[in-house]
């Protein structure tokens, strides 16, 4: 397809069928729309892409992100959005061998989980011990962790992230808190189900209807962005706003790599010279 951009010329080809979009950090950070997300959704929108929102962030409900995104001015329907309390509610409630589970989070993956009747206990009599991100974390809900990974519990979590990007630095969030049991305990964490889990992916492209070849991932993060896409054989593009550096011996490496959600129709576009 050809378009003219800025004057020039264009053979736009290669146009992913879908793009799966982190939101925090790539979006937008805090309450500020990141610079060039309104086109870029905007282009995606008017290629005939699929689109799905998703956050590893389960302290808020699929409608709050909906309602973000629209008062940002970005076109969102309720069913593009998924937040890794949605995803691990509906999977706990498949795989009923997760039985009794007990949750470091917060109200609304509480809530996610009871209304997929998921039992959730306060005790260390659970099956399972879920982490997740929570604010108000105590001493106390440590210590019942602790006893029940000193039991057997099985060990799963909603992301790994180790900070949850904000304006003012980031929060602790779960990937810390996976961190100390870890340690307190010498067990490993057993499952993720957000992001970059193969358990999210499969789903997403089950939803999109889409072959993985045809799908790209867009976000911020190497670890879960970058991997969702990797691991699910999906495309990947990484948005290094702040220069950092590939670590060693990562599995997981994007096909693209940008500067920020503005630079990505430049990927799939090739000027065209003497055309006409």
């Amino acid at each position: 397809m050809l378009m003219i951009v800025g004057g020039a010329l264009y053979l736009v080809r290669n146009i992913p069928k879908a793009f799966i979009f982190d939101l925090d950090g790539t979006i937008y950070l805090g309450e500020n729309l990141l610079d060039g997300a309104k086109e870029t959704l905007k282009w995606v929108r008017e290629n005939k892409a699929k689109v799905r929102f998703v956050t590893n962030n389960p302290r808020f409900s699929r409608q709050f992100y909906q309602e973000k995104l629209i008062s940002l001015g970005i076109e969102a329907e309720l069913d593009e959005v998924v937040t890794s309390s949605q995803v691990t509610a509906s999977y706990l409630q498949k795989n009923k061998h997760y039985g009794k589970v007990f949750v470091i989070g917060e109200e609304q993956l509480l809530g996610d989980l009871r209304k997929k009747g998921v039992e959730v206990v306060e005790d260390d009599t659970a099956d399972t011990l879920l982490v997740s991100f929570d604010t108000k974390l105590h001493y106390e809900k440590l210590m019942t962790a602790y006893r029940l990974l000193n039991k057997g519990a099985k060990f799963i979590t909603t992301n790994p992230d180790f900070v949850c990007p904000t304006p003012e630095g980031g929060l602790i969030d779960s990937g810390a808190i996976i961190a100390m049991l870890e340690s307190a305990t010498t067990r490993k964490i057993e499952k993720v189900i957000g992001k970059p889990s193969k358990i999210l992916g499969e789903l997403l492209l089950e939803e999109l209807d889409v072959l993985p070849n045809e799908c790209v991932v867009v976000g911020d993060r190497l670890n879960t962005d970058v991997r969702l896409g990797k691991q699910s054989d999906m495309l990947a593009i990484w948005i290094r706003a702040f220069n950092e550096e590939i670590p060693e011996n990562t599995k997981f490496l994007p096909d693209h790599i940008v500067k920020s959600i503005g630079e990505i129709p430049e990927i799939f576009k090739t000027e065209v010279e003497n055309i006409i």
